[in-house]
């Protein structure tokens, strides 16, 4: 199960629709999602959510509606007749957990060979509010992993499995997950992950874990304070949150760091004794330079000195 939400700050509800309906109208049936639009028609139903969104006060980069997808995986034990059927429940559920009193109006797309989807035109505001409803990351994020936990409580028979709800980062995407189905072949996310989970486990020093990134041709980055891997073949760079292998890298580091922590201590240790001791080198050669250059320009002066009394001695003598 895929769910995906676009916001977009134009009210451009006419090309939403006529989108929507055209890929309706591209297979046998067209199956209508409608909550709080009073009308079928196509004009009509465009006033009602231009009426609506001229309630709510606009701001710099106001969002005047939402275009959302839910999509379901196709499966071969159920027909698609009850696929379809269990999609629009799905939307039902989803519609009164995430916007249960905004205009909403959709189209079923059964066009696709490997999914079926429902998209979505929903108002920003509820329906006769002057204000927007924005759901945050983290409420959004909620609502997904309701939806897909309802579904495979009420359809276990679409096999939708986990998807949302796995562990941050270990989740595969639509595509990927697609593509393993038909062809069998591990999506690259995948393959860096568990590529990572290899070395992580078995590298027990720093060499060890450098050797073993460059054997899988990968690198590791920094950006900030986030950490991750750059696979050197495609320059696709995966954060280590994301690949959700924070807590095995945290332990490997904590592990090198103790069986190397000696070796860093004494170099930590020799390097101190090195700076403390050129310190101590510079000091006492400007020590000795200072006194020498002093010395030198004494010598200078006296020579200078006792040149010029010579003269002297020399013009006297000649004047007598």
């Amino acid at each position: 199960m895929i769910i995906k939400s676009k916001s977009r700050k134009v009210a451009n509800f006419d090309q939403l629709y006529d989108y929507m309906k055209k890929g309706a109208e591209k297979h046998d049936g067209v199956h209508v999602f409608s909550r709080n639009v009073y009308t079928h028609q196509r004009e009509k139903i465009l006033q009602e959510f231009i009426d609506n969104s001229l309630l709510f006060k606009k701001r710099k980069n106001s969002v005047y509606l939402y275009h959302e997808i839910i999509s379901i995986t196709r499966t071969q034990s159920v027909s698609v007749e009850k696929q379809q059927d269990a999609l629009f429940h799905i939307v039902q559920e989803y519609v009164d957990q995430r916007a249960n009193k905004n205009l909403v109006y959709g189209y079923m797309h059964n066009d696709a060979q490997n999914n079926i989807h429902f998209h979505l035109m929903i108002s920003s505001n509820e329906r006769g509010s002057n204000k927007n409803l924005r759901l945050s990351k983290h409420e959004f994020d909620r609502a997904k992993k309701h939806l897909e936990t309802w579904t495979n409580k009420h359809y276990p028979e679409l096999q939708q499995g986990l998807v949302i709800n796995k562990q941050a980062g270990k989740k595969t995407s639509h595509n990927g997950a697609e593509l393993k189905k038909r062809t069998g072949k591990m999506p690259e996310r995948e393959r860096v992950t568990k590529a990572l989970e290899r070395i992580f486990t078995q590298s027990v020093n720093k060499q060890q874990f450098f050797e073993r990134l460059a054997a899988e041709h990968l690198e590791i980055y920094t950006r900030g304070k986030a950490i991750g891997f750059k696979d050197t073949v495609t320059d696709r760079k995966y954060r280590l949150k994301t690949l959700g292998l924070e807590s095995q890298f945290s332990s490997m580091s904590k592990q090198i760091e103790l069986t190397q922590q000696p070796q860093i201590q004494e170099q930590k240790q020799e390097f101190a004794k090195k700076e403390a001791t050129l310190n101590k080198s510079s000091e006492k050669q400007k020590r000795d330079v200072l006194p020498e250059k002093k010395q030198n320009k004494a010598k200078e002066q006296l020579k200078q000195y006792r040149n010029s009394h010579k003269n002297a001695d020399s013009d006297e003598k000649k004047h007598r």
